[in-house]
């Protein structure tokens, strides 16, 4: 029976090759940790489009909370539909901090940050829902009244997972593997050098304690940097 590979096998041992080069590439901890974070910037950004449209949706709440009885000819009607703009910026702008110092693993868990967060969103809440139950014109929707209470709570939700989201990638990140300083090469000297050099190594060490530079430039001249680094390696 012939040993010779046929080319299925060869094929086949090809791909087995680049399998395992694959597998050592793909599995490297920097690697790993450019993907987890590509992966919590492509999870953040939805949270942010989604939290923008419920934040659009919010605005008109407020707007017929504050103005629904006013005319566009009112100065107030115009300035309503600021109101939750400004509130919102606050918040992202909030979320923006806390998200950042728990990318990069600080504690952002404060009193009066939670506070703040609570009372911009709960400002949003009673507005839309009491210009849903308390409408300028026409009776009350149930629908609108359902998603003006739905929407601000998943608002609500959402910046409080951002946070979570971001603490929880930042603990998976994983470390790069710790790199290990490659050993300096051992100093050499000439023969007759070396030789004086180990009957000084000798005859210190007879006496009880460690090879000291000065003891190295009492058998050789070498200046004191290379002295300290041949009194080191004797010392090993």
């Amino acid at each position: 029976m012939s040993g010779k590979e046929t080319r299925a096998v060869r094929r086949l041992r090809a791909r087995l090759d680049e399998a395992r080069q694959l597998h050592g590439l793909t599995d490297d901890p920097l690697l790993r940790a450019v993907r987890m974070e590509r992966f919590r910037v492509s999870v953040t950004r939805s949270l942010w489009f989604f939290l923008a449209l419920g934040l659009g949706f919010t605005t008109t709440g407020v707007h017929e909370f504050l103005a629904g009885q006013l005319d566009p000819a009112h100065p107030m009607w115009w300035g309503a539909w600021l109101v939750e703009p400004g509130l919102a910026g606050i918040l992202i702008t909030l979320l923006r901090w806390e998200a950042e110092m728990l990318a990069r693993g600080l504690d952002a868990d404060a009193r009066p940050v939670h506070w703040l967060k609570r009372l911009l969103l709960g400002a949003t809440l009673i507005t839309n829902v009491w210009a849903s139950l308390r409408p300028a014109t026409g009776g009350i929707n149930a629908g609108m009244v359902f998603l003006h209470l739905v929407i601000p709570l998943v608002v609500f939700l959402i910046a409080e997972v951002m946070p979570v989201i971001q603490h929880r990638c930042a603990t998976a990140r994983p470390e790069p593997a710790p790199t290990v300083p490659a050993p300096r090469p051992a100093l050499k000297l000439p023969a007759h050098l070396q030789n004086a050099l180990s009957s000084k190594a000798a005859q210190v060490r007879s006496e009880g304690r460690p090879v000291t530079p000065a003891d190295v430039q009492a058998a050789v001249n070498v200046p004191d940097a290379y002295a300290a680094r041949l009194a080191a390696q004797l010392n090993q």
